[in-house]
């Protein structure tokens, strides 16, 4: 058996084993039955056998492909999760001072600054 193969089993097996299914087509493929008189026909059996390893390993293939799947789709959630925070996120208080407040101050400071520059002519005629 080639090393690709190998590792492919490999691989199958670990999920296989974290979905609790006991079978691979490795397994299945190596069992060995037992010959009896009045048996099963030997060729029939590994017909049946190896058409059980190819849907084994679609089921394999479909189950790895739909982890990888929501993998991504965990991913992006936690993206979205993350955008809708940082845009659902309040302006930060500074000090205690709310930023509409630093805003009134602010515009109040500049209409008093206008009423001064207004003044100094005034005074200066005097």
């Amino acid at each position: 058996m080639d090393e690709h193969m190998k590792r492919r089993l490999d691989k199958q097996r670990k999920l296989f084993s974290q979905l609790g299914i006991t079978l691979d087509a490795l397994t299945i493929h190596e069992k060995e039955f037992s010959m009896k008189l009045r048996g099963y026909d030997a060729e029939e059996v590994d017909t049946f056998l190896d058409s059980v390893i190819k849907d084994y390993e679609r089921f394999y293939a479909t189950i790895a492909d739909l982890m990888d799947k929501w993998q991504e789709q965990q991913l992006e959630l936690r993206d979205l999760k993350e955008q809708n925070l940082a845009a659902a996120a309040p302006a930060p208080v500074i000090r205690g001072i709310d930023p509409q407040d630093l805003e009134e101050i602010v515009i109040r400071l500049e209409g008093n600054l206008r009423q001064l520059k207004d003044r100094i002519p005034r005074i200066e005629k005097y």
